[in-house]
């Protein structure tokens, strides 16, 4: 028999007649600030169960059900997800009591339409999840790997992602507004007609990222990004006034070119600004 309790007070939550609570049918069990640290949830069935606040640190959810969950203010510290169905789950503002890095494990999870808003997963691992309409709006994620993640219109809006790893991502539609995308790596990602508003670029490299029908607008830094010379323009894109104005001396032609300005417009544009005719 396993007795699921409260995290302060003990109460007891939910009893289990099982050695062990891997594989158990806990769908729709209210388990409200549970202590389920270092559980082994391995292949549970948790569909729309009420985890909010409950302390999931350490614990294994492997390949669980969690569709349609509710894990709001959880505290997931190094918990593994690895495979597990979370689609239309809620996990806002999850793991804030943590510092640090949170170092979950969502590696081929489904998270379709998860809302995680105003989270911490710094260090988190998405490798090779689905996150497609996923809302990671003022997210901490500086470090996370998303490398081969499929997050189709995600929106990431005021998200950190400094040094996070976006390799092979699919990242079409995405909203990027004010991102701090610093040193991140996109090499190879997707980011057709994605959403470039306000984002911070520099040292983030992008060699081998697919534009198409992307918007660039309000990155100053744009021109210390890494890997321009090496963007795969599939069709044209958009950049604004602004981010020229800031950039335009430090941006090849072959570049701009390739967003889709006519040499003629170009030649209009750095003759209007004949302090950036050089490149720097």
């Amino acid at each position: 028999m396993i007795t699921v309790r409260r995290r302060e007070s003990g109460e007891a939550l939910l009893q289990v007649p099982s050695d062990t609570l891997a594989g158990a049918e806990l769908n729709h069990a209210v388990l409200l600030r549970a202590d389920l640290r270092g559980a082994d949830l391995r292949g549970a069935h948790l569909r729309g169960v009420d985890l909010c606040q409950a302390d999931l640190t350490g614990a294994d959810l492997a390949e669980a059900n969690l569709a349609g969950a509710d894990l709001t203010l959880a505290n997931l510290e190094g918990a593994r997800f690895q495979g597990a169905n979370l689609s239309d789950a809620r996990l806002q503002a999850v793991t804030l009591e943590v510092k640090g890095a949170a170092r979950t494990d969502f590696g081929r999870a489904d998270l379709t339409r998860v809302n995680l808003k105003n989270s911490n997963l710094a260090g988190a691992s998405f490798a090779n999840a689905v996150l497609r309409r996923i809302d990671l709006t003022r997210v901490r994620l500086a470090g996370a790997d998303f490398t081969g993640a499929d997050l189709t219109e995600v929106n990431l809006s005021h998200a950190d992602l400094t040094g996070a790893r976006l390799t092979q991502s699919m990242l079409c539609g995405g909203l990027f507004n004010g991102t701090d995308l610093r040193n991140a790596d996109l090499r190879g990602a997707e980011l057709a007609l994605a959403v470039l508003n306000g984002a911070r670029l520099a040292g983030a490299d992008l060699s081998g990222a697919q534009l198409s029908k992307t918007v660039i607008a309000r990155c100053p830094d744009l021109h210390l990004a890494r890997g321009l010379d090496a963007v795969e323009h599939v069709s044209p894109s958009a950049i604004d006034i602004d981010t020229l104005r800031h950039s335009l001396g430090a941006l090849e032609d072959d570049f701009l070119l390739g967003l889709g300005l006519a040499p003629p417009e170009l030649a209009c544009l750095r003759a209007a600004w004949p302090g950036a005719l050089a490149r720097v």
